[in-house]
């Protein structure tokens, strides 16, 4: 399932950068609420259009490559449409769960819970790669947290850039 794990990947990272920087900027739940809702919403259907494309184009590649009696994989046209829709709903499950202490707590306290589920989704989704992959699981899952919390850096840097000039 790349889509799922692209979708989910792309989603704690993209979602969790626009919820710090919105956060730092503006030091208003609303905005970071409205920020995320419209951005997610985006992602998850860029995430999906593009999966679909990559995925299409590689089927197409698939085809005109086979040979007959060739026992290679070619993707089927379900599989292809499948892998935009995993990944829209997939990008949208991470901007759930990144969102919603939003809805419940001050924007500091949403904002720490937010980057803590994110680092924490990002380590699991990295274990289960590399267990799946014969890669060290745990060195896998610190990867794709130290990916997540460099995302989040970045974005409280410019969050805090852009909070000058608001």
């Amino acid at each position: 399932m790349e889509s799922v794990a692209f979708g989910l990947t792309d989603g704690i990272i993209c979602f969790l950068g626009i919820i710090v920087g919105v956060a730092t900027a503006t030091a208003d739940s609303r905005l970071v609420l409205i920020a995320g809702i419209v951005g997610g919403v985006a992602d998850a259907l860029g995430n999906s259009i593009g999966f679909f494309v990559s995925q299409a184009t590689e089927r197409t590649v698939q085809l005109r490559e086979a040979k007959p009696g060739d026992e290679s994989h070619v993707h089927s046209k379900t599989e292809v449409y499948m892998s935009g829709v995993f990944s829209f709903l997939a990008t949208l499950v991470a901007l759930v769960f990144l969102l919603s202490p939003f809805v419940f707590a001050e924007v500091w306290q949403a904002t720490t819970v937010s980057f803590v589920v994110g680092t924490v989704l990002a380590f699991m989704l990295g274990f289960y790669i590399g267990k799946i992959g014969e890669a060290n699981p745990f060195k896998s899952g610190l990867k794709y947290a130290c990916i997540t919390m460099f995302g989040a850096l970045v974005a409280y840097g410019i969050g805090e850039v852009l909070h000058i000039y608001i």
